[in-house]
């Protein structure tokens, strides 16, 4: 017997503090609820749940971001929802101003009307607002830009690939038509339009993938890093807006500042003609002195200045409207009824018709022209004398003088003899949509393009219908406006659908992610207390054999007794 070191009473101490330890950890599992309190308990599961654990609170933090989107889609529907109603009052207000029964003065007082809803379509665009952003003034619209300050990327369809683009020389016309008719008023109106030359300008005009290997060739490659646009793409001159547009929802909308300007490389220029369409409507002709014709209506087109003959052309028919009887006539001319009889031409002199006719049987293919000559018919009396004498300008309806401009934007036309740095640049940048983080990570993202809608960009901000004509022009425009607008909101309309989808994904996967994050550091409560019983024991039992143990020593004393 020792009575120096007491080797039981340290073995007991040994056991106590370690069953006192697994207590104190057991104590605080149950405590806390977590199987890891520091990363002693399990390192790997330490660095395993703190990942887990910032994916879980980034992917709550994207529902919310995701459920902010919806409630940016809601607000920009409810906004253009009543865009919709402002259009369609309008196409109201425009047909009721195409009713012949309306007078000017009826007119102007429904203009006063339309004029306040095109402001208010401005306002609704400019004001609608979610957390102090701007969301239908064009601030969340895609982004591009032209080498030149004075042409502008209005917009872009999301069909369209980011890029370079190269516009060479493009040509349009604008024409200003001043009608006078000859009603006792004398009333003059006038009308303005824009319209691209041709085809083959437009061909010359863009750069597309049959053309760019001549500006390759001319510019020895200086066409690295531009794009082509896609083969048989179209451009159109819509509410003075240069569009161009190709299959697969491509469509690029570009506008410019001032027609008049010039600048090194990339100008504008005009050159104006004028033209005089006279309108007769309802002309009676003769072949003989008992037959009569009718022609309802035939426009003679001269050059305003010479007076030189240049065409004739009705607006019904691609020469003129003949009315039936008419038909009588070429069927005596040519009997066989099983031929197609096309009328070709028609020239006027002087009150003479001469109408040209091309008849193809429809047996065999042989075609018959034949030219018919006609002269205004002259009422006579018993006597023989002419009543009246008519003559092409008792027939007169209206007279158009147009003026046309041709503009010009790009430098030389033939494509081969430039390089494309001397183009028209469009940059499609692709960015600019606001962009919704739908994810825990970097580019789990979805971007809403939610385009400018102001009056501008829908074509109404010169919506005129104080006349007859340029009301029932108004009525397009206003059906083309709304037709634009659904588009928008159903796009619109699209990207909540998507947001509302990605929100279900993201409540599955926080779902499962809690789940497995679960697993790893919350405590398991019925394993713990069996460890915590089984401990607690073992404490009791450790304590009592360390009192006995120091109890050792005492019988010592025994053998000095």
């Amino acid at each position: 017997m020792r009575i120096n070191y007491n080797i039981s009473s340290i073995l007991a101490k040994n056991a106590l503090s370690n069953n006192d330890n697994r207590l104190s950890n057991s104590i605080q599992r149950l405590s806390s609820g977590l199987k890891i309190n520091s990363a002693k308990d399990n390192a790997a599961g330490l660095a395993i749940s703190r990942k887990m654990d910032a994916q879980i609170k980034s992917l709550q933090q994207a529902n919310q971001n995701s459920n902010d989107g919806v409630s940016v889609a809601n607000t920009v529907d409810g906004a253009m929802a009543e865009m919709h109603d402002i259009m369609q009052r309008m196409n109201e207000l425009a047909v009721q101003s195409a009713n012949g029964t309306n007078s000017d003065m009826d007119r102007s007082q429904i203009q006063k009307e339309i004029d306040q809803l095109v402001q208010e379509i401005d306002r609704i665009a400019n004001t609608t607002e979610f957390n102090a952003q701007n969301l239908l003034d064009g601030s969340f619209a895609l982004k591009g830009y032209t080498n030149t300050e004075n042409i502008k990327v209005m917009s872009y369809a999301e069909g369209v690939t980011s890029g370079t683009y190269a516009i060479a020389q493009l040509q349009y016309n604008y024409y200003e038509d001043e009608i006078t008719y000859t009603n006792p008023e004398k009333e003059v109106k006038t009308q303005t339009r824009y319209e691209v030359s041709s085809d083959d300008d437009v061909k010359a005009a863009l750069v597309n993938s049959a053309s760019l290997s001549a500006y390759e060739a001319a510019d020895a490659g200086s066409t690295k890093g531009y794009k082509a646009f896609p083969d048989g793409a179209k451009v159109t001159v819509e509410d003075e807006n240069i569009v161009i547009k190709a299959e697969n929802d491509f469509e690029i909308k570009l506008a410019l500042n001032n027609r008049g300007y010039v600048d090194t490389g990339i100008n504008t220029t005009t050159v104006s003609s004028r033209t005089k369409t006279e309108c007769y409507r309802n002309i009676t002709l003769t072949s003989n002195s008992v037959t009569r014709y009718n022609i309802r209506e035939i426009n003679v087109v001269t050059d305003a200045d010479t007076g030189a003959m240049q065409k004739v052309y009705s607006k019904s028919d691609y020469f003129t409207d003949l009315k039936e009887d008419f038909a009588d006539f070429l069927a005596t001319e040519y009997p066989d009824c099983d031929t197609e009889i096309k009328r070709v031409n028609v020239d006027v002199e002087n009150g003479i018709f001469e109408i040209e006719v091309e008849a193809t049987s429809k047996k065999d293919g042989t075609v018959t022209k034949g030219t018919h000559t006609f002269k205004l018919h002259q009422e006579k009396n018993e006597s023989g004398e002419v009543v009246e004498e008519k003559t092409m300008e008792s027939y007169l309806y209206s007279t158009t003088m147009t003026t046309k401009t041709e503009y010009t934007i790009g430098g030389q036309k033939n494509g081969n003899d430039r390089g494309v740095d001397d183009c028209i640049a469009l940059n499609i940048t692709g960015m600019g949509a606001m962009v919704i983080q739908v994810g825990a990570n970097e580019g789990q993202i979805i971007r809403m393009e939610i385009p400018c809608v102001d009056a501008l960009h829908l074509g109404l901000d010169n919506l005129d219908i104080s006349t007859e004509e340029t009301a029932t022009k108004a009525i397009d425009k206003v059906a083309n406006a709304i037709n634009q607008l659904s588009g928008i909101r159903s796009k619109i309309g699209a990207y909540a659908n998507r947001l509302e989808r990605a929100i279900t994904n993201l409540d599955t996967t926080e779902e499962n992610m809690t789940a497995a994050y679960s697993r790893i550091i919350d405590v398991d409560v019925a394993t713990e207390m069996t460890e915590y019983t089984t401990v607690q024991v073992l404490v009791q039992s450790s304590t009592a054999m360390l009192a006995q143990a120091n109890e050792r020593p005492q019988q010592v004393l025994q053998l000095l007794q």
